[in-house]
């Protein structure tokens, strides 16, 4: 498995094309597709997410990059009180990862 402080799991506004993408984009690293499970919904009309290893599936995006460690604060502050960072496994091709994902504490 994969450093976990080095890959972050992303699903919302912070993927490629999105609209924060801009915080993630100048980080160096490799975006691949992933399937995490759980429940997705929404909070505050944006996507959130909850892990359930007993959920369905849902796509996603990883990042691995070896600066994560030093954007997560200005991550975790404009993710904000609504959302908290665990560290969830995925599935990414043929193998398994742990990274870190944006949890959304509550939904709508």
């Amino acid at each position: 498995m994969d450093n976990p402080d080095h890959c972050l799991i992303v699903y919302g506004t912070l993927v490629p094309g999105g609209l924060y993408h801009y915080l993630l984009a100048d980080l160096p690293g490799t975006w691949e597709e992933c399937v995490i499970t759980g429940r997705m919904g929404e909070y505050w009309g944006f996507r959130a997410f909850q892990y359930d290893a007993a959920g369905a599936e849902h796509p996603a995006w990883l990042l691995t990059s070896p600066a994560l460690p030093q954007a997560f604060p200005e991550l975790d502050l404009f993710e904000g009180e609504p959302y908290r960072r665990v560290v969830i496994p995925a599935q990414v091709g043929a193998r398994r990862v742990l990274a870190h994902i944006y949890e959304g504490k509550e939904m709508d």
